[in-house]
């Protein structure tokens, strides 16, 4: 009995790859749909070493003309893209591994962390040097990253503090079979991470909002293990529900876009998801 509902709580906590890939691709096209908040927020990921997080995120920058993945994120890098960033040309910014961004000077990771909050949410104007009596656009983007277990425990106080925590979704997963990886490369193969089909940028610039009161109220539920307050994490996701109910819609996809975000939300859980390949 005790094995029976052991099993029955691996089952629970079981996700597709497929299921995060497409769920990333949704968060990163969430700001053409429009509502009642400007805040973009994102998505982090947190695991063990050696789990395909950068691999989960990395599937923008590889399809999407206005990801941008960047090794190290500061200041200089943001004044830089400051233009896309204000015209929506550059729309996500992917950093593979937020731990990066830490190995620095501590007042620079806190000018960078500042930023990144700022983005996500109620928009950055700039470096502090610059002159703050001329007009500028604001800047605000989708955030990605991914960071181990330990790095994320270290951390969260801090975030917590500070309001970083709540700006973003945290994604908490493992592979169910940590030797997945070893297991191809002792065929000499890649890992098969499955197939997705990649939504595309909306030509017209906008996708419709899609849901009913219904979804949001479910989507209320499978947030309601993260760090609070929801609003931006809330919006985030129904934002990202209407891009996929918008793409099965397209591509006559036999799938719905609450199914797919259902089997997503495990990794927003207490209990991290495990992941299947």
């Amino acid at each position: 009995m005790a094995s029976t509902n052991g099993a029955r709580r691996d089952a629970d906590k079981r996700v597709r790859l497929e299921a995060i890939l497409e769920t990333v691709c949704a968060i990163h096209l969430a700001s053409f749909v429009t509502g009642p908040i400007p805040d973009r927020g994102g998505l982090m990921i947190v695991g063990p070493p050696g789990m395909l997080k950068s691999t989960a995120i990395d599937i923008l920058d590889a399809n999407y003309h206005n990801a941008v993945s960047v090794s190290n994120l500061n200041t200089t890098t943001l004044l830089q893209m400051q233009d896309q960033l204000q015209s929506g040309a550059v729309r996500s910014i992917v950093v593979p591994d937020l731990q990066a961004l830490y190995a620095g000077d501590p007042r620079t990771v806190g000018r960078v962390e500042q930023a990144m909050m700022q983005l996500s949410a109620e928009g950055h104007r700039g470096a502090s040097w610059q002159d703050p009596r001329f007009q500028r656009f604001t800047s605000r983007c989708t955030l990605f990253s991914a960071m181990t277990s330990k790095f994320f425990e270290k951390h969260t106080a801090q975030w917590s503090d500070s309001g970083f925590l709540r700006r973003f979704l945290w994604c908490a997963y493992r592979l169910e079979d940590p030797d997945t990886l070893m297991k191809a490369l002792l065929q000499w193969q890649r890992a098969e991470l499955g197939s997705v089909v990649i939504p595309s940028t909306p030509a017209s610039g906008e996708i419709p909002d899609l849901l009913t009161v219904a979804d949001r109220e479910q989507i209320r539920m499978w947030i309601k293990h993260q760090p609070g307050p929801h609003e931006i994490q809330f919006a985030l996701l129904c934002r990202a529900a209407s891009v996929l109910t918008w793409h099965y819609k397209r591509r006559k996809i036999k799938r719905k876009a609450m199914t797919t975000l259902a089997e997503f939300s495990r990794t927003l859980h207490k209990d991290a998801a495990l992941v299947r390949l």
